[in-house]
């Protein structure tokens, strides 16, 4: 630290638009002169020592915030802007920032136990371990495998509040209505009701840990300070390489639907994600493309969106199964046949519904087509 020049900041008070407002106490970390990993350890010193957590989001954006009367919900993805110039590399960070901002500004929702907050929190971490994945041949190797690591970890402390809330709003809350007993309903009901509480409890213990907070500052330094592995001959813009991701991307996923229907369920999930992927790079990348190649787009997207869907409801179908067959063995002597019956009745109607969702993500990947459009000016 002796050769840098740190400024730090104070700033305390509130923030306030109208009737609502809201407190506000934050330490700004400067780089004036020196070295930027001292800057990062300082940081480190003061989340050690306060508790402190980064927080990406300016005053001004927390007071429009208030302004729209959201004062602590769910926060969504926002709009990416590249330019056509930029190299791979530089354009990787300003995708990263964005969705790490995605990540951070859902993690008060998260300590509310705000369902969307979780869920919106891990679209943040999904699009970020996309984008690893989009630029996975420019990263620098050690550190990011490092940062996949802790981010696997976060997405796997939220992935039960999701996978359980889904469940009895999806699965369990309607059954009541078609015919299956009410004692078993409530039973399956109950019971799930509690681990869901247990589920968000355990969300918002990891966003309250020290170990998310470091996360967080490893994160924006990796992002910050990472260099890119591409040789010194290869000077591709973005625009460029983006249209080879997405060309490459979207032919495998084309081929390896062809045999969709020979897949088992790990096999089918690893090709959702494939899919998941090819859509996250398409918003990512959507500014480089002009106007006119917006409605090809759109459609690309939209033929995305509908297998995702497809594949990911059969791959809730098969965690559902788990847990309702698991409800079924684990119940009270009391409610044994009425839970076992009502997790039954979910097993066997999630599994006709099944056989369709397979021929829809069949049918749309077949159908999927290459953008044949160059990225506009």
């Amino acid at each position: 630290m002796r050769r840098s020049d740190i400024e730090l900041a104070v700033d305390r008070g509130r923030i306030g638009a109208g009737r609502r407002s809201r407190s506000v106490t934050e330490l700004e970390l400067e780089l004036k002169s020196g070295k930027s990993a001292d800057l990062f350890q300082l940081a480190r010193d003061v989340e050690r020592k306060t508790g402190a957590e980064l927080d990406l989001r300016s005053k001004a954006e927390r007071g429009f915030q208030l302004v729209a009367g959201n004062r602590a919900g769910a926060q969504h993805a926002e709009r990416i802007a590249l330019k056509r110039g930029l190299s791979p590399r530089n354009a990787f960070g300003l995708i990263a920032h964005s969705t790490l901002r995605q990540i951070t500004a859902n993690a008060d929702p998260v300590r509310n136990l705000d369902s969307e907050g979780v869920h919106q929190m891990r679209v943040g971490l999904r699009r970020l371990r996309a984008a690893i994945s989009l630029f996975s041949d420019i990263l620098p190797r050690a550190p990011t495998e490092c940062v996949k690591a802790e981010l696997k970890w976060l997405t796997s402390e939220l992935a039960p509040a999701r996978e359980i809330d889904v469940f009895l709003k999806e699965s369990i809350q309607s059954i009541a209505d078609q015919g299956v007993p009410k004692r078993g309903a409530r039973a399956i009901a109950k019971k799930f009701s509690a681990e869901r509480s247990a589920a968000f409890a355990r969300a918002r213990g990891a966003v309250g840990s020290a170990r998310y907070r470091r996360l967080l500052i490893d994160v924006i330094e990796w992002i910050e300070t990472g260099r890119s592995r591409l040789g010194a001959g290869d000077d591709r813009s973005i625009a460029t390489y983006a249209a080879e991701v997405l060309d490459r991307r979207i032919r495998k996923a084309r081929k390896q639907g062809k045999h969709l229907d020979d897949l088992d369920p790990r096999q089918r999930h690893k090709q959702r994600i494939k899919v998941k992927k090819i859509r996250y790079a398409v918003d990512f990348f959507r500014s480089l493309y002009s106007d006119r190649d917006h409605k090809q787009l759109a459609s690309l997207s939209g033929r995305l969106k509908q297998i995702q869907s497809a594949l990911g409801s059969l791959n809730d179908f098969m965690a559902h199964r788990e847990l309702a067959t698991e409800a079924a063995l684990a119940a009270p002597p009391a409610n044994r046949r009425a839970q076992a019956f009502a997790s039954g009745f979910i097993v066997g109607r999630e599994r006709e519904a099944a056989n369709a969702l397979m021929k829809d993500a069949t049918n749309e990947l077949h159908r999927l087509h290459r953008l044949r459009v160059a990225p506009g000016k």
